[in-house]
């Protein structure tokens, strides 16, 4: 799951650079969020940076809380009028799955094993 989240967000963060940061201000401003041109660049280093941690599994707790800010933000901003049916159900999905990882944290093949200390059992 952690894969599959780093790898979407990364994925989406690659488009928005790719695209240009200004057009993902204007489409930020067109859907009224707060501080659009501040936030498109938060957006996308998050999903960019973030992307690539969850996928290493690194500080991924803290990366899924980031990853639920942004879908709750999308969700509200952009996708709510819509309605849930080919609106935001994809949303809650990766909210759903951000929020897994941020109660559950990771143990698969992830670089927090290395840095996170575990108390042994007796």
């Amino acid at each position: 799951m952690r894969i599959v989240l780093g790898a979407t967000f990364l994925l989406h963060g690659l488009a928005k650079y790719q695209e240009g940061i200004g057009v993902v201000q204007d489409r930020f401003l067109n859907y009224n969020i707060p501080y659009a041109d501040y936030v498109a660049y938060g957006v996308t280093f998050v999903e960019i940076v973030g992307g690539l941690f969850m996928i290493i599994g690194f500080t991924t707790r803290f990366v899924a809380t980031l990853f639920s800010i942004i879908m709750i933000g999308a969700i509200v901003y952009v996708k709510f009028e819509i309605g849930f049916l080919q609106g935001y159900e994809i949303d809650v999905l990766l909210l759903a799955m951000s929020m897994a990882l941020l109660v559950a944290g990771s143990r698969f093949i992830a670089l927090d094993n290395f840095f996170v200390e575990r108390k042994k059992k007796k």
